[in-house]
């Protein structure tokens, strides 16, 4: 561990440190006393900057600046930033030295906050038992991982049964069984999985993949509202096509050799993407002139990024190549088949119009419709060449055309169903360009470490920034691995960015982030069987996802996630995806209603208030007490306010540093020992520990576990 050491003389008022450190996010500069206020005659106070992750802080004291001459001045108390002492009349210097976090510890912080949706308390005893690389080998080898999530809860597998390949979505009876989810299903299931999968990241994930390639539910339901199908149909069928794409992806991510490549062809051939983004209805036939929102959407935010490498001549020259990309209603057995025709099975032969989609047995599958595609010729990014920022292996590379560094994209005229080969030959292209490879690992970046990456380094320069250098190695990796995603993945989590105090609490969490973070943190299995009703936190899914009444586009407003910024899963309007940045999820109102979801969870059950307006809400369950009592056995300890305080700290706050707590510290303990009204002294220590509902002692505790989650840093990570 290393100590920082400031000294300063207090005769002479203020004076400013000097650091050989730079001041960035992995190499803060020492902490500078910055101040000194005399508050009374009998005291003053010395001010300093705060300092990430400091485990101890200690005030040493000389009456000379001779290296032997600092002993350690106890008489002084520190908060925070500051350090109040008795008032001398003496004259002294003083030394401000703080002590971080171990290495192992901060990086096992680090973890358990970006590669899970927040530790758990049995979590982050595992963490100190083993090594961090242990963790985060296991976390990038999902399939190596037992799963046993669907103990947690009894709607998992309820949930799973409505999933699955279903013999035919339109006619399928009854609420229970393939066929019978609609999109709140899908939406809970997600978060069951998020607050108990041991395969955590694989979770983290499939949520930043689906938020990558992002479609939206309401558009799936209007593609089918005018073909006259009941509306329970038609909400079956828009959480159907967004669980088949979920659940490639998912596949796709359990591969060791998964590549970014498949990722992007799941999303290109998926229903939901093609109904979203209008392919479904685009025609290069005779003088149609062909949809260009899934060319210009496939280059602006799910390859190449804004202004990376293409022009609107781009757009317009591969939009004719998804031209007979649709969806069509076919035989169940034929599904797999995009060439497969329209289902021919009836419903009832004798129907008047009995061709009617509504009269038709099948499954909407993608489908491919030659008559529709284009068949002239295609030249994509004509003439360009990779920029010689991106370096040698790039701009002398071949990319199909045969001249070194040009990465433009020829394609022959087709006819038939060769003419689907236009697509894929696309998509191959793109996911090879380094363009796509830096924005990708741009994005990665910024979900695993901080929001200070971008797009557009000069990778040949030689002061290139430490963000720029780890992009450059995510690149590489990504080129020498042929696309896959968990060598890019493993670059990330080795580098020095990711491990020092550049990837520790530098990020707002997302409104599901912090829903399912908040029940996590309290989350411990009391005999260890991992099963439903052993848990002193849980929630059915629903309660952090939906809302009571509401029609497709409001469904889930209601709901925390809604609340606290709009976060509702698989209805985002526009194709950018839910923002990763701080700046899209704080605003007074959005960290109210985070403040307001808090209160509502640490509730006890039962209690009217809990619903807060939303059924629901009061199925997202704690008991904070419990938890207590097993992780403080002792009588005598679950009545000692410091104590108390402590466990929860250590539980909510684990990358901190008890000594960047200390003003939380005092808050809780104060709070513990204050009575409901906030206005007069009660010793905690006078309670009798229950979990009862209303009792005094479990209404203390939950109110201050509530107001330590309501705090700025629980909302980091």
């Amino acid at each position: 561990m290393n100590a920082w050491k400031l000294s300063l003389p207090l005769f002479m008022g203020l004076a400013a440190a000097t650091s050989s450190f730079a001041d960035d996010f992995n190499n803060p500069p020492p902490p500078s006393i910055i101040g000194i206020t005399t508050i009374s005659n009998a005291q003053r106070q010395i001010t300093f900057t705060p300092y990430p992750s400091a485990d101890e802080f200690r005030m040493l004291r000389s009456g000379t600046l001779a290296s032997n001459s600092w002993t350690e001045d106890l008489t002084g108390v520190f908060s925070g930033s500051t350090w109040v002492h008795p008032q001398s009349s003496s004259n002294a210097f003083f030394q401000l030295e703080v002590t971080p976090l171990s290495s192992n510890a901060l990086l096992s912080a680090t973890i358990l906050s970006k590669l899970t949706y927040g530790p758990t308390p049995d979590l982050l005893d595992r963490l100190a038992t083993i090594d961090p690389d242990v963790f985060i080998s296991e976390q990038l080898n999902p399939e190596t991982i037992a799963e046993n999530v669907s103990l947690s809860h009894t709607n998992i597998n309820y949930l799973s049964s409505k999933f699955g390949t279903p013999t035919n979505v339109l006619v399928a009876t009854g609420s229970t069984g393939p066929a019978t989810a609609v999109i709140a299903d899908l939406r809970a299931w997600l978060a069951l999985y998020a607050v108990g999968a041991n395969r955590q990241l694989h979770e983290i994930l499939t949520q930043f993949v689906d938020n990558h390639f992002v479609t939206q539910y309401a558009k799936d339901v209007s593609h089918l509202a005018g073909l006259q199908f009941h509306p329970n149909i038609l909400m079956r069928f828009g959480a159907e096509i967004e669980w088949r794409e979920l659940s490639r992806w998912r596949q796709t991510l359990m591969n060791p050799t998964g590549t970014f490549l498949n990722l992007l062809t799941t999303s290109a051939e998926s229903p939901a993407m093609i109904i979203y983004l209008d392919t479904v209805s685009s025609r290069g036939n005779g003088a149609n002139v062909p949809n260009e929102n899934y060319s210009r959407e496939l280059l602006e935010l799910f390859t190449m990024g804004v202004d990376n490498g293409y022009d609107q001549s781009d757009i317009t020259n591969m939009a004719p190549c998804w031209t007979g990309w649709t969806v069509e209603m076919v035989q169940s057995s034929q599904a797999s088949n995009v060439f497969a025709p329209k289902t021919t099975v009836f419903i009832d032969p004798n129907a008047p119009n009995r061709n009617a989609y509504t009269n038709l047995v099948g499954v909407w599958a993608f489908n491919f419709k030659p008559n529709n595609h284009a068949t002239y010729a295609k030249t994509i990014f004509g003439g360009k060449m990779v920029p010689a920022r991106f370096g040698t292996t790039y701009t002398t590379k071949n990319y199909g055309s045969g001249v070194p560094g040009l990465y433009q994209l020829t394609i022959p005229a087709r006819t038939g169903t060769n003419g689907i080969q236009d697509g894929y030959d696309v998509l191959s292209h793109l996911a090879a360009l380094p363009f796509t490879q830096e924005y990708i690992s741009v994005k990665l970046c910024r979900l695993f470490v901080h929001e200070d990456f971008a797009t557009g380094y000069d990778y040949t320069d030689p002061t290139l920034s430490d963000e720029g250098k780890l992009v450059q190695q995510c690149m590489a990796s990504w080129e020498s691995s042929g696309g896959q995603l968990r060598p890019v993945l493993a670059t990330i989590f080795n580098s020095a960015l990711f491990r020092g105090n550049g990837g520790n609490s530098h990020k707002v969490k997302t409104p599901f982030e912090y829903t399912v973070s908040a029940i996590r943190a309290l989350r411990s299995s009391t005999n260890g069987s991992g099963a439903m009703g052993s848990f002193t936190a849980s929630t059915d899914g629903y309660g952090l996802v939906h809302s009571v009444g509401g029609g497709v586009q409001s469904q889930g407003s209601e709901a925390p996630m809604g609340r606290m910024g709009g976060m509702i899963l698989f209805s985002r309007t526009d194709p950018d995806g839910y923002p990763e940045s701080g700046a899209g999820w704080v605003s007074a109102g959005t960290l109210a209603e985070r403040i307001r979801y808090v209160q509502t969870l640490l509730m006890q059950s039962g209690i009217t208030n809990k619903t807060d307006g939303n059924f629901y809400q009061s199925r997202n369950i704690t008991d904070p007490v419990t938890l207590l009592r097993l992780r403080l056995p002792v009588l005598a300890d679950q009545k000692d306010a410091s104590k108390v305080a402590d466990l929860f700290l250590s539980l909510i706050y684990p990358g901190e540093g008890k000594a960047s707590l200390d003003e939380y510290r005092t808050h809780a303990m104060n709070y513990l020992n204050t009575d409901d009204s906030g206005a007069n002294s009660s010793p905690f220590n006078l309670l009798t520990p229950s979990n009862v509902a209303n009792n005094i002692y479990d209404t203390r505790v939950r109110g201050m576990v509530a107001m330590l989650m309501s705090l700025q840093r629980f909302n980091e990570q």
